[in-house]
């Protein structure tokens, strides 16, 4: 009867330690299980995949445009040996450029009184794609000129013309291979040259503005605006292709255009000019930089500024460091490379005659084709479209028209599809470097996938560069670098940069320790009752 009592007694206690054993087990699995993968899951810094190894791969693949030269001459034995010594030359050359010879029947060319006319038998067989180049022999030319570059994809050459002479115009001129090296030598930082200008931007604003320092004395007639869409508008039309343009005009008066008014005596009937020295130029692109204003935006603006002195201190001149002038032009202008540049209109001399007689207002009017012709001319250079290397015997054939050289054209697209591709590049392996090196930076879906559509347009657009489709390998360049900076510059990089995973164990280990103390116990109770049931059967 007592060992029964004894029993009933001691039921309850065992039942409540069995349940406390189970809450312990279940709190347990709870934590452990359940609360912890919870907790390293909601702390786990979200990242895409990115394709580092491509994008690593893509640092060394070279970047190659590929062109086709044709060489024509009545003699089939010079025209072979002009590819053959052509073709050696080019064989270290940044470009695929391939030479190929061109055989026209001797009755098609016979006719042919005129270089045009030429080129035209020629071009009824062969075609110069956009990229391509066309040599042509023509027993005519001047004395002094070995080879005349037209504003076509054509150049004529005189009868000893060597392939030294071609191949110089083809890499100074035609392709330009200088810029070439200067672009991708970012690759080499041991002999880096570095590229002077940034990669084309997708679009600019085109700011004219005309500075008229003394209305009081001066009322200047020009009708600028019709100027920028007669002359400046259908320039820009013309490599629209690559970046879009906005084009505005302003005018300024009573804006200072701080110079040292240095008088030269000469022989005009004003009988002085005023000296603008070279020294001082990049202090004036300061001072007009600070009164001509510009909106607010985004895209980087160039600016075309047109000063039109007043009487008292005209004409204006630039004087080199020799102290001579730095032109003889009628017009004097200067270039800020990634600014723009200024023009300086001086009034007509018989109207600063009248002026210095009668001392009272006078009308000055703005010889529109001039002006125009030379905001043209700095817009090439800011373009990086006009080249200025002489080279001996070779001319190039004046502009007729307001648009580039259709060779020049293609030259600015091919340099341009080649920066925006490399500067594409470079973005992408900086970004992933970074990425790899800062594991807790989170990288979101829109990252990924500017990521990866920059990187597949690279991939595209070194194909079509390959295959000289100019036209699509700049589409696809403009894509893959607006793509590249979106990831670069995503605010997201930042905003969501979480700790590192020391820091972030710093401050979740005394959060968690509390709640951990007391499940270790439990632990060591359970062992403790698994010991004990253990045991109890050997005892008996």
């Amino acid at each position: 009867m007592e060992d029964n009592d004894q029993s009933d007694v001691k039921n309850p206690n065992t039942n409540a330690d069995k349940y406390q054993i189970y809450a312990s087990i279940v709190f347990i699995i709870v934590i452990i299980g359940i609360g912890v993968p919870m907790w390293w899951k909601t702390t786990e810094v979200y990242r895409v995949n990115l394709p580092y190894d491509s994008i690593n791969k893509l640092t060394v693949t070279p970047i190659v445009s590929s062109s086709s030269v044709l060489i024509y001459t009545p003699n089939p034995a010079r025209t072979d040996l002009l590819v053959r010594e052509l073709g050696d030359i080019f064989k270290t050359s940044l470009l695929d450029v391939s030479f190929k010879a061109v055989s026209v029947a001797g009755n098609e060319i016979m006719g042919a009184k005129t270089p045009a006319s030429v080129e035209k038998e020629i071009l009824k067989k062969y075609s110069v794609a956009p990229g391509d180049f066309l040599f042509a022999e023509w027993s005519n030319l001047s004395k002094d000129e070995s080879i005349v570059v037209t504003t076509d994809r054509t150049a004529f050459i005189a009868p000893g013309t060597t392939s030294v002479k071609i191949a110089q115009v083809l890499k100074t001129w035609i392709f330009q291979e200088f810029k070439i090296r200067s672009i991708l030598s970012s690759r080499n930082n041991s002999h880096a040259i570095r590229h002077k200008t940034a990669a084309p931007q997708s679009h600019y604003d085109i700011l004219i503005t005309v500075m008229n320092p003394r209305p009081d004395l001066q009322d200047v007639k020009w009708n600028v605006r019709y100027t920028a869409e007669t002359f400046i508008a259908p320039f820009l039309n013309e490599i629209s292709m690559l970046s879009n343009f906005t084009l505005k005009t302003q005018w300024k008066y009573q804006v200072p255009f701080q110079y040292s008014t240095k008088q030269i005596p000469d022989l005009s009937k004003l009988r002085r000019h005023f000296a603008l020295e070279e020294d001082s130029l990049p202090h004036i692109v300061t001072s007009v930089e600070k009164n001509i204003g510009h909106e607010i935006s985004n895209n980087p603006c160039l600016q075309l500024v047109v000063y039109i002195p007043p009487c008292t201190k005209a004409p204006v001149y630039i004087y080199n460091k020799k102290g001579e002038r730095a032109t003889h032009n009628k017009i004097d202008a200067f270039v800020s490379p990634k600014w723009g540049g200024i023009v300086i209109a001086n009034p007509p001399e018989g109207i600063c005659e009248q002026y210095m007689e009668d001392q009272l207002k006078v009308d000055v009017p703005i010889n529109s084709n001039e002006i125009s012709l030379t905001l043209l001319y700095i817009l090439r250079k800011l373009m990086e479209i006009e080249i200025d290397i002489p080279i001996n015997e070779a001319t190039m054939s004046e502009i007729t028209s307001i648009s580039p050289r259709k060779w020049e054209i293609d030259v600015y697209l091919r340099n341009s599809a080649i920066h925006l591709i490399q500067s594409s590049i470079l973005t992408l392996s900086s970004l992933t470097k970074l990425l790899q090196d800062i594991n807790y930076i989170v990288i979101n879906d829109e990252v990924g996938q500017a990521v990866e559509d920059s990187h597949r347009n690279i991939v595209e657009a070194l194909v079509a560069l390959k295959k000289n489709e100019l036209n699509l390998a700049v589409t696809l360049a403009k894509k893959a670098h607006l793509a590249s900076e979106a990831a670069f510059f995503d605010p997201s990089l930042l905003a969501l940069l979480y700790f590192p995973d020391e820091q972030k164990y710093a401050i979740y280990i005394p959060l968690f320790l509390p709640v951990m103390i007391p499940v270790l116990m439990s632990m060591n109770a359970i062992r403790k009752s698994w010991s004990k049931k253990s045991e109890k059967p050997k005892t008996e």
